[in-house]
């Protein structure tokens, strides 16, 4: 096996033997992968613990499992330690005790890259785990989402932020304190430790609940951070006004990639800023301002900032706040890698589906169209049956909730597979 990277996804207790002597094998092996929706167990403990020392060149390691078993952790940590080349590391899921995460910590400091989401532990586990952190000299990417951080955590974890300023990627999505989302002060306490991260790449903070203050506080970071490609600020409370800041921040972030701002209070005033900063972002690949109030004014502005976003291969305006979208729908013909577009729930008519068809034989790259609970009726559905016909690419377009009877439905789909008018993805 000359392969340097391994990927196993579900493996069962009763595969890990064969696998265990091919991987044996292969000791120039780079990066494991081990996934499974379900407990990793004890066969699947032993497996790990048998292979990891046979791996002298291994620097990668993920594993991902929803574990219930506390000593699952302890076990796996002292087979980790015998790792020495590791320097990328992802336990997600796990349940660490505190002699796990006494372990944990002593392999922390040499690595370049942590990744603990979806982790429990305890007060004195997890503040034992983010101190150790604080040593990680080296360190270029850390994620904790969905994790809970005790009151001396986050205060230690803002201290290691403060002190580290290698870090290029920091995912906090859904961070927690023992009690529930985060009070304000917190907030502005880790946002302000951030200060010193002017090599950030990517940063996600869904779900913070910030607000304006913590808005604010983006506001005055986001342009030291010139090198950011991706930011995620979802389900963040965030008003249009401080809508229209943020974005006018973005202006210093020449390479950024990703703009990710569904589930705030964005509306008008938001739209109308982007419609003047997104054309100076020609890098831009992924826009997300879904569940928002953009109203008719806004969709104008929208359609004006698509026209220059050549490079964007996905927009999600799921629930955006208006039904007018035929604008938004015809200016897609201006972007031509353009894969993915997201307009369900808005209860758009036909006249959206009419310029969408219209424009799909102009989008060759397009894969993915959801109109999904809108107002859509046959007319609307045999524009696009006939428009399908110049797309070969376009594997799915989502069509459920829409005013189409479940004959009309049926007989649609038997004319194009890709139409789908289920509650469910096939």
């Amino acid at each position: 096996m000359k392969s340097t990277e391994l990927t196993l996804v579900g493996l069962e207790g009763y595969q890990t033997a064969p696998i265990s002597s091919i991987i044996q094998t292969c000791p120039l092996l780079t990066e494991l992968e081990y996934f499974s929706q379900n407990s990793l167990g004890v066969e699947g403990v032993e497996f790990l613990c048998s292979v990891l020392p046979s791996l002298p060149n291994l620097a990668s390691l993920s594993i991902g499992y929803k574990e219930t078993c506390a000593t699952v952790a302890e076990k796996l940590s002292e087979a980790l330690l015998k790792c020495a080349a590791i320097q990328n590391l992802t336990l997600s899921g796990h349940v660490i005790n505190d002699p796990a995460a006494h372990i944990v910590t002593r392999m922390l400091p040499r690595l370049r890259s942590v990744n603990l989401s979806h982790c429990t532990w305890t007060a004195t586990g997890g503040l034992m785990l983010v101190k150790a952190l604080g040593q990680c000299v080296n360190l270029e990417e850390l994620c904790l989402d969905s994790v809970a951080l005790y009151e001396d955590s986050r205060v230690c974890l803002a201290q290691t932020l403060r002190n580290i300023h290698s870090i290029r990627r920091l995912k906090l999505n859904k961070v927690a304190t023992a009690t529930g989302p985060p009070g304000i002060n917190s907030v502005l306490d880790l946002l302000a430790a951030m200060e010193g991260l002017t090599q950030i790449e990517e940063i996600q903070l869904e779900g913070w609940r910030m607000a304006d203050r913590g808005a604010e506080w983006l506001t005055r970071l986001i342009p030291i951070w010139t090198e950011l490609r991706k930011i995620s600020l979802s389900k963040n409370l965030i008003s249009d006004q401080s809508g229209d800041k943020l974005l006018e921040a973005l202006r210093s972030c020449s390479h950024l990639a990703e703009l990710l701002l569904s589930s705030n209070s964005l509306g008008d005033l938001t739209a109308a800023r982007m419609a003047l900063v997104l054309p100076s972002l020609t890098h831009l690949t992924v826009l997300d301002i879904s569940d928002n109030s953009i109203g008719c004014e806004g969709s104008v502005s929208l359609a004006k900032a698509i026209m220059y976003t050549k490079s964007l291969t996905k927009i999600n305006l799921t629930s955006v706040g208006t039904s007018e979208l035929c604008a938004i729908a015809a200016n897609l013909a201006h972007c031509p890698l353009i894969q993915d577009v997201g307009l369900g729930w808005n209860n758009c008519g036909d006249e959206v589906a009419l310029e969408l068809a219209r424009v799909m034989p102009l989008c060759q790259k397009m894969t993915r169209i959801d109109l999904e609970s809108n107002s859509v009726s046959v007319v609307g559905v045999e524009a696009l049956v006939t428009a399908l016909q110049s797309c070969p690419a376009l594997q799915l377009i989502r069509l459920w909730r829409n005013k189409v009877s479940s004959s009309e439905a049926q007989k649609f789909s038997l004319r194009d597979r890709r139409l789908n008018f289920s509650s469910n993805l096939m």
